[in-house]
Parts: C-alpha cells; sequence; structure tokens
C-alpha cells in the first residue's frame, strides 16, 4: 500500500532521529535541520575537538521491500566537506534499523554509473530502457544479479559510523 504524504513524513522523521540517536550514543551531537535544507538533514559535532559531518537522511518504511526509491536528484555532487548519506532501514517493530554510512559524492558516483548500465540494458520484451528520473539502491537484494553492485556497497558501509569522523 501507498503512503501517504503524512506517513511518509513521519518515516522520514523516524529516520533522523535514530541516525541522530545513534551518532549521540556515540558521544557526539546531533541537530536536526528545519525542514527543506538542501541536502542536509543532520549536522553532528564532536564538541572535544570540532570535528563536523552533514548527514542526508534516505529512510525506508518497515515492510517496503523495494528498497530505497530516489529521484535523479541523488546525482548531483556536493562540495559540502565530511558531507555523507545515511540510509535507514526501519524493521520490524521494536527492532534496530539497518544503517549504512556513505561518503556522499561516493554514493552519487554509483548512482550514476548504476543508471548509465540499467539505460545500457535491454527492458522487458528486449526493448531499450528509457530513461526517467527514478533511481534506486537495493543493498539486500541479493537473488537479483543487477543489484549485486548495490548489495557489496552496503556490505562495505552497513553500520561504519566511525567514516564521519567525529568519533
Amino acid at each position: 500500500m501507498a503512503q501517504n504524504k503524512t506517513e511518509s513524513t513521519i518515516v522520514g522523521a523516524s529516520g533522523e532521529f535514530f541516525v541522530a540517536a545513534e551518532i549521540s550514543k556515540r558521544g557526539a551531537v546531533a541537530t536536526l535541520t528545519i525542514k527543506n535544507t538542501p541536502k542536509i538533514d543532520i549536522i553532528a559535532t564532536n564538541l572535544k575537538n570540532g570535528s563536523v559531518a552533514h548527514i542526508q537522511v534516505k529512510t525506508r518504511s518497515k515492510g517496503n521491500k523495494q528498497g530505497w526509491k530516489l529521484t535523479d536528484k541523488v546525482e548531483q555532487r556536493s562540495d559540502i566537506k565530511n558531507h555523507f548519506y545515511a540510509f535507514v532501514n526501519i524493521r520490524e517493530d521494536f527492532e534496530v534499523p539497518d544503517f549504512y554510512i556513505i561518503p556522499y559524492n561516493e554514493f552519487v558516483d554509483f548512482i550514476v554509473a548504476k543508471h548509465k548500465k540499467w539505460l545500457s540494458m535491454k527492458g522487458r520484451g528486449g526493448t531499450p530502457h528509457k530513461d526517467n528520473a527514478i533511481r534506486n539502491f537495493k543493498p539486500d537484494k541479493t537473488k537479483l544479479p543487477f543489484y549485486e553492485p548495490d548489495v557489496e556497497l552496503g556490505k562495505k558501509y552497513k553500520d561504519k559510523w566511525n567514516i564521519l569522523g567525529i568519533f
């Protein structure tokens, strides 16, 4: 069942709070930005050494088996220093979510290459794929060969909180 706008907003906010909680329990301060701040949902700081991480959070609701559906905006590189994506997979009730902490521009390069590969492949019926604005990330789709790079990227960055450089 598709989510309505309110449900989608709540899921997104919960992902941001989960990320902030994980950062806080590791000893840094996490501040959520005001809504619609471009490319940054959380600014995290280590008060002892002044290091800072900027985080864009993408949240996947429980029961979502389709992975993260993104728009082609995820192909825009960032000039922000120490910038990351945090992909949050909300699991069943009371289970800790899965987190994938990926350097922002590394994910941009990954998703651009993946879309280019998809465009070069034949679709159903042998016809070429038509370009569109949809991009996806499915790090747990191990049975589909096209998603093997997603799985590898997911394994590389699952729960890699130290990559933020603030702990």
